[in-house]
């Protein structure tokens, strides 16, 4: 079925005295080939959540954990995930996960997850914005391609993490908790995500064994790799995070808007595009 275009105008994001005015562009038809969307304008978390796809969990950090414990509740009232009008790239809502950091060398915070289910090869598309500079230590994960099986349990996968530069702004990277993958070196030209500016960061999974993995930032191919471990369970999973050990300062606020999972990549325009564009 056809689903309706995500309507885009302008959104003022107020933060202190501070304002950032973000544009209007025509509506993004997102057509036929969607598997799943959220463009957050429902003011809830009903998109995330509708037929118990989804839900929010607390993730402790645990690095030896292959598997993401979905009872656990977060032990800081500061961490958060909700959806709000502080911010928006397109309609009048966002998501926003907030953490307040811990400093205690484990990687803690909120993830919000939707079960996309048996895909070999799909598009997962979202908007991020960080709105200030913040020293990350050592970084973040905004994104993860997990994996769940028949018995319901939730796999570990590929990581989209942020790292802080000292000049200002971010570097996107990749990671893979696989000891043979780890983080993936940064491209000769790396790529840079500003402070108080949306941008959009695409991947597509190719989930099998020996799979492959390419990420886009603001269109721009920044990462091919191939011969990844590939996806433990046979449902894909997408989740949202924001998890990190420690900012300066905090809490830290990520807000994410218009995510898409597709069969066809959509790019910044909002326009599905055949899968070898």
């Amino acid at each position: 079925m056809k689903r309706p275009p995500l309507s885009v105008c302008s959104a003022v994001f107020l933060a202190g005295v501070a304002g950032i005015t973000l544009g209007c562009s025509e509506p993004l038809h997102i057509g036929d080939d969607v598997l799943w969307s959220a463009d957050h304008e429902t003011g809830d978390l009903s998109q995330w959540t509708t037929q118990g796809d989804g839900q929010t969990a607390f993730n402790i950090g645990d690095a030896k954990a292959s598997t993401l414990d979905l009872s656990l509740e977060a032990t800081d009232a500061g961490m958060s995930v909700e959806v709000t009008a502080d911010a928006a790239h397109s309609g009048t809502h966002s998501l926003k996960l907030s953490n307040p950091g811990n400093d205690d060398n484990r990687e803690t915070g909120m993830e919000i997850l939707r079960v996309i289910g048996p895909t070999e090869d799909a598009f997962y598309s979202a908007w991020f914005m960080l709105p200030s500079d913040i020293e990350l230590s050592p970084s973040i994960t905004i994104a993860r391609l997990r994996s769940r099986n028949e018995a319901g349990e939730v796999f570990n996968g590929e990581e989209l993490q942020l790292r802080s530069l000292p000049t200002g702004g971010y570097v996107l990277q990749v990671f893979n908790n696989n000891s043979a993958f780890l983080r993936e070196p940064l491209p000769e030209e790396p790529p840079y995500l500003a402070a108080g500016r949306w941008s959009q960061i695409e991947a597509r999974y190719e989930s099998r064994m020996s799979g492959r993995l390419r990420v886009w930032l603001d269109g721009k191919l920044v990462y091919d790799l191939n011969g990844r471990p590939g996806a433990t369970g046979k449902d894909l999973v997408l989740s949202i995070c924001n998890t990190g050990e420690g900012f300066n300062p905090a809490p830290l606020a990520l807000f994410v808007a218009d995510v898409v999972v597709s069969l066809s990549r959509m790019g910044p325009s909002g326009s599905l595009r055949a899968p070898g564009d």
